[in-house]
């Protein structure tokens, strides 16, 4: 797929001349059920890195060239110091984008809830220590948080921010996950980059502000606006993998039962 960031800085231009503010994920969530009277039209612009630290820094530039702000959720697979620290010293949000849920259930082979239910303290301790890993690779403390979505959690149906309690965000200093019910409540309209021939859910968001809504989310990945063949390639065959050790697992747990 091309190079779609010239769209996309279409959409940064359009988004700022319907005369929206960008603010980040945390303040955002530190505002919400305060100043929503205030009238001002608000956007809260979110890019996932779940794979290419160089696409996020691509469109990071973009943002910077548009003058806008926006909340960048990395993987620790996606890590990438210098681009998180210069996000941060430009007024942008860094987070953590957690999956401790699907990375136990792939290394113990946990294929239901109840097992899933079974193993979420240390799921706990795991998001803990990663918060801490977060910091310590990256120079910077997450305020906010947001779950990957994971094959796994679609396979066992559970996704990754099911472990989070109030008390373990607080005990870390977290404002908030992305998906908490304060954040939504605030906004008026959502939409989503989607692989082609979608495009976007639920539509193109230049098509849906033109109803004006006073508080929306962008949520962007890379993936679906920069050029990188030999990554996704990669990317590909490493799913491929995954999903065939799988299934694998489950045929041989199958068979083993049945033996008994």
């Amino acid at each position: 797929m091309a190079s779609r960031l010239a769209e996309y800085r279409s959409l940064l231009s359009h988004i700022k001349q319907l005369g929206y503010d960008f603010r980040t994920m945390a303040e955002f969530a530190e505002a919400a059920g305060r100043d929503g009277a205030s009238g001002r039209r608000t956007c809260l612009l979110r890019n996932d890195v779940d794979s290419d630290p160089a696409g996020a820094a691509r469109m990071f530039a973009c943002d910077r060239e548009a003058g806008v702000r926006a909340t960048y959720y990395f993987r620790l697979a996606t890590v990438d110091p210098p681009l998180m620290q210069e996000i941060v010293r430009h007024g942008g949000e860094v987070g953590y984008h957690f999956e401790e849920i699907a990375s136990v259930a792939k290394r113990l082979g946990l294929r239901s809830r109840k097992q899933i239910d079974a193993g979420l303290d240390l799921m706990r301790r795991e998001f803990r220590d990663n918060v801490f890993r977060f910091r310590a690779r990256s120079g910077v403390m997450p305020r906010t948080v947001a779950s990957h979505g994971d094959f796994a959690n679609r396979r066992i149906g559970v996704p990754n921010h099911y472990l989070l309690t109030r008390t373990l965000i607080d005990d870390l200093g977290i404002v908030a996950d992305a998906y908490d019910p304060r954040i939504h409540a605030e906004l008026e309209a959502r939409y989503t980059d989607r692989p082609p021939p979608e495009w976007w859910r639920p539509q193109n968001p230049v098509i849906g502000l033109a109803q004006a809504p006073r508080t929306v989310s962008i949520l962007v990945h890379p993936r679906q606006w920069t050029c990188a063949p030999a990554l996704n390639l990669r990317l590909a065959a490493e799913r491929l993998w995954e999903e065939g050790a799988w299934r694998w697992n489950d045929i041989m747990a199958s068979r083993r039962q049945r033996e008994l």
